[in-house]
């Protein structure tokens, strides 16, 4: 509790300056969205962090607010790019993953696969390995399609968010089973994935995928 109300003061410090639409979108966020959870498993010698798909940047600036010196938050709708406050440490950039080079100690992404076809996500996998040494940090927050009754809940709120108040570009609802994607992610490179369900006392399905770079 004391870390949830500890993060909300953050963001309301940092996003108080903005339109109230876009205040109301990312405190809606927050509170549907685990980041705290998600947060606590960034390891604590992580010095620099690409979230891909930012949004506003909740989560990378949570991040910084934890100590990571170094956030590239990455988000290719500039409707939130261009409002993004100031955040020392921080770094707003518009465009896709692919705009952005060097190498990170951890990589987020964050609610964005499942937006993009199956056909893409390999190619952004390999990305996202490249941009790691090894031993590096890879967080995937996703949706558990086996949740069929949590899942059902999701799909309505998503179309409701991308088709008639068209917050997001998502244009796909993409999921793959816990075995299938850990496979996946295995063929890029990556080892000791682990797959947790954090979703207790939310109304959606939140998956956190962790994983090592070999």
């Amino acid at each position: 509790m004391r870390s949830t109300l500890r993060a909300l003061i953050v963001l309301h410090r940092t996003y108080r300056t903005l339109p109230a639409g876009a205040r109301l979108h990312t405190l809606i966020r927050f509170l549907t969205c685990p980041f705290v959870r998600v947060m606590k498993h960034v390891p604590g010698s992580v010095a620099s962090m690409l979230e891909i798909g930012a949004g506003h940047g909740v989560f990378s600036r949570l991040a910084a607010a934890r100590g990571v010196s170094r956030v590239v938050a990455v988000e290719p709708d500039l409707r939130k790019v261009v409002i993004a406050p100031h955040v020392e440490g921080v770094s707003f950039v518009a465009g896709f993953d692919d705009v952005v080079g060097g190498t990170f100690d951890c990589v987020a992404i964050i609610d964005v696969l499942y937006t993009i076809p199956l056909e893409q996500w390999d190619a952004i996998l390999a990305r996202a390995a490249r941009r790691l040494p090894a031993g590096g940090t890879l967080l995937i927050k996703e949706q558990d399609p086996e949740a069929r009754l949590k899942n059902s809940w999701n799909r309505v709120q998503e179309w409701f968010t991308q088709k008639i108040l068209r917050l997001t570009l998502a244009n796909a609802f993409s999921y793959e089973s816990i075995p299938t994607f850990t496979k996946r992610l295995e063929t890029h490179g990556f080892s000791r994935v682990v797959a947790r369900r954090v979703d207790f006392g939310y109304p959606h399905p939140h998956l956190l995928y962790v994983a090592t770079k070999r």
